[in-house]
């Protein structure tokens, strides 16, 4: 269950200002450097960020201060409207960025658009504020011969390499049902923003950050593409298993409730955990010759498919007769190399997480709702990087900001 919680936040960033000018792919990024406590701004036309729109939706209609993406990737961050084909709301933000440190944005070379259109370029944004630090994600970088061209989630896990080896040995590749580029690029993002601040502390220097989707996507495969120059080996999709010298392996298994992981890898760190639940099946009464073998010296790449399937055969018929939850304490208690594939029901009810106070419940009096959601992303010497606010509502905090630039512009 979660917790109410009195809003603090992290004070890593205090007193650094971010206006995020970010798309979707951006979002998390924002929220990151919010939830360490900097005061992130995000920009939004008159109408709301396209995100917004993005469905699922609480309740059944469409509403974009209802947006489940949104209310999830926008925590901690202010909301300010602004059209900038409007010259008075230029002039705004042209202000805006004269005392921001940071400006996140989305778009591909030369140009500061994100959702914003009529935006600046980066001369114009550094003739605003010669110190700030510009920090772009974009498909493909902002050189390069791709560097103009657009790309969606499916397009960067294409090009990055992580689609290919996804999915079924038998069928197309497939992507996973969320958008992972833009989490990788994200936090990639965030953290360069963070170095970028820094370095311009210590060096005197406004750099500018240039982020590419397709790279962050391609480094988590690069024990792949280092070897194919020797090997010849460009990855395999393997789905739910993997292959041995002679036969296909299962590794996820159906059970009472779900599903677990559970792989015939040999090997003499593997073999006791097989032999141990071997034992454990005997002692439920549910032994089958077929799992009667010399476990101590099991190889899985001498075994035939025809051994290999009366043992997954036997295991399979036992691991149905129990719940994820049996299986793991077993697991815990025996050594087993073998875990719950939990759901959003699981986790959420975890002990674990609840013990560490990783769900809280968050008050969203402008929506009317509470909403639960992960409390933080790291624990750190200064307190935990967590939630500050809910996601802003469209335009909230027009008057707390623009009060203030009105109050910076009477002083001088």
């Amino acid at each position: 269950m979660g917790q109410s919680v009195q809003l603090a936040g992290n004070m890593n960033l205090a007193g650094f200002r971010i206006l995020d000018c970010t798309e979707e792919p951006g979002y998390l990024a924002g929220k990151l450097l919010a939830e360490l406590g900097a005061e992130v701004i995000k920009i939004e036309p008159p109408q709301g960020d396209p995100g917004r729109r993005r469905g699922p939706f609480i309740g059944d209609t469409p509403d974009p201060e209802l947006s489940v993406p949104w209310l999830a990737l926008n925590t901690s961050k202010l909301s300010v409207t602004l059209d900038l084909a409007d010259s008075k709301d230029r002039a705004t933000f042209l202000e805006l960025i004269g005392t921001a440190d940071a400006i996140l944005e989305t778009a591909g070379a030369g140009a500061c658009v994100g959702p914003l259109a009529h935006a600046l370029d980066e001369v114009e944004l550094r003739k605003a504020n010669a110190g700030i630090v510009i920090c772009r994600l974009s498909p493909f970088g902002t050189t390069g011969p791709y560097a103009e061209r657009r790309g969606s989630d499916l397009t960067v896990l294409a090009l990055g390499g992580n689609l290919y080896p996804t999915g079924n040995p038998d069928r197309p590749p497939v992507r996973c049902c969320l958008p992972v580029t833009h989490f990788h690029g994200g936090i990639e993002l965030a953290v360069a923003t963070v170095f970028a601040l820094w370095g311009r502390s210590t060096l005197g220097m406004a750099q500018t950050v240039d982020v590419s989707l397709q790279e962050c996507l391609t480094i988590p495969n690069m024990t792949v593409p280092t070897q194919y120059p020797f090997t010849g080996f460009t990855g395999k999709r393997v789905g739910g298993g993997f292959r041995g010298a002679k036969a296909f392996f299962r590794e996820l298994w159906p059970c009472k409730d779900g599903w677990i992981s559970f792989a015939l890898r040999g090997g003499p760190a593997r073999n006791p955990g097989i032999q141990a639940l071997v034992d454990y099946i005997r002692e439920c009464g549910m032994a089958a010759p077929a799992l009667e073998r010399d476990w101590k010296n099991y190889n899985h790449n001498t075994i035939s498919q025809e051994e290999v399937d009366a043992i997954q055969d036997a295991l399979g018929a036992f691991f149905r007769t129990k719940t994820m939850d049996e299986l793991f304490q077993v697991a815990c208690e025996r050594n087993l190399l073998l875990a719950p594939a939990l759901t959003a029901r699981e986790i959420l009810a975890s002990r674990q997480l609840a013990a560490r106070g990783f769900f809280v419940d968050i008050e969203d009096p402008g929506r009317g709702l509470v909403l639960r959601y992960p409390a933080y992303f790291a624990l750190t010497s200064l307190g935990a990087a967590c939630i500050r606010r809910p996601a802003p509502r469209i335009g909230e905090h027009n008057e707390l900001v623009l009060r203030s630039l009105s109050a910076t512009r009477d002083r001088t």
